[in-house]
């Protein structure tokens, strides 16, 4: 593990929760093309991520690592928790996942202009 990149170390991340929640989907029941649908949501965030990491790569050590993080990985670290603490739940308790990746959804464009505005202008250059 300490030799894993930043991109790399959330590809793995996401794999897992995509292997984790379609077997506890396939558990409980879940219509898989619905959680396919919700998997959908996650993309534009980890692609953005994805691209900033690669365009203007942080300087500091990463979530998985000893050390500080930076904003952008402690933002898809905590958008990837709520992901899949909602989706998680969602299945448990039968809800649409697809209603729940719509609304998902509706926070890309906030989240992932705020990630791409990182990659051009960080916040720690604008504070000062």
């Amino acid at each position: 593990m300490s030799n894993l990149g930043k991109r790399e170390g959330l590809v793995y991340i996401t794999v897992a929760l995509w292997v984790i929640m379609g077997v506890l989907g396939a558990f409980k029941e879940a219509d898989l093309k619905e959680l396919a649908v919700y998997f959908g949501s996650l993309t534009a965030y980890v692609a953005t991520y994805i691209w900033g990491e690669s365009k203007r790569p942080s300087g500091k050590t990463g979530i998985l690592k000893k050390g500080p993080s930076s904003r952008r990985e402690v933002m898809i670290y905590a958008v990837v928790a709520l992901w899949a603490i909602g989706g998680g739940a969602a299945i448990w308790f039968g809800s649409s996942l697809t209603d729940l990746a719509v609304y998902f959804v509706s926070l890309t464009g906030f989240v992932a202009s705020w990630i791409a505005g990182e990659v051009f202008t960080p916040q720690d250059k604008i504070k000062e």
